[in-house]
């Protein structure tokens, strides 16, 4: 028997494409918002010798927060995606490949991996997602973003492993300080009881709802 669709005429009828769902329209407006957020925080920066200390990381570790790991990774994927293709939304207002050579290559590279550490805990623990929690795993995404500015340090500007790691510390009080800040926001009720995160993996998703408890009644 054969399944396929004909028109008027008995011949095939083009397939068509399955509408785009309102729930992908915001994800995708989500993930652009945080990538041009992302970007935005290169704006707000402090020279120093090296590699600035921006707002930047503060995004990055937000959106994982928020987004859970996947999209928040996608974000800061989209951010280095663009600023690679030429468009001026690095620290600084530059663009293009030639960023890998610069001595903040490390951290911008390290984006995508920072946001999706900090988002596990979103995943792991939606519904019940503290602000001990939230910051642990933002610490955890600092460090990731941290240990890989370490080695762009050491490749690029041909410092020793003791002076890229005293460079290093310049950068710990703030990033303690954005992980804060940002483990505040993401634990505060309306992102921890509503959730913008995307829903834990199928593995999780049993024991997310486990220790979220029941539902309160109205």
């Amino acid at each position: 028997m054969n399944n396929d669709k004909t028109d008027g005429q008995g011949q095939a009828a083009p397939d068509v494409p399955a509408p785009v769902s309102l729930d992908e329209m915001r994800r995708l407006t989500r993930l652009v918002l945080w990538a041009a957020l992302i970007g935005a925080g290169g704006w707000l920066n402090i020279p120093l010798a090296w590699a600035p200390i921006s707002m930047q990381t503060f995004f990055v570790l937000l959106a994982g927060l928020i987004e859970g790991p996947r999209l928040g990774a996608m974000a800061a994927g989209l951010y280095l995606l663009a600023g690679l293709l030429g468009l001026p939304v690095f620290t600084g207002g530059v663009g293009g490949p030639a960023i890998i050579f610069r001595p903040s290559a490390g951290f911008a590279l390290a984006f995508p991996l920072g946001a999706a550490l900090a988002g596990l805990g979103s995943s792991r623990f939606r519904g019940k997602f503290s602000f001990g929690r939230a910051f642990v795993m933002a610490v955890l995404g600092s460090l990731a973003i941290l240990a890989l500015g370490f080695v762009g340090l050491l490749v690029n500007t041909g410092l020793s492993p003791a002076a890229a790691g005293l460079t290093l510390l310049t950068f710990v009080p703030g990033d303690l300080a954005k992980s804060g800040a940002a483990a505040s926001i993401a634990s505060a009720r309306l992102f921890s009881r509503r959730g913008l995160a995307e829903p834990p993996p199928a593995g999780l998703k049993g024991d997310a709802e486990a220790a979220a408890g029941p539902e309160p009644r109205e």
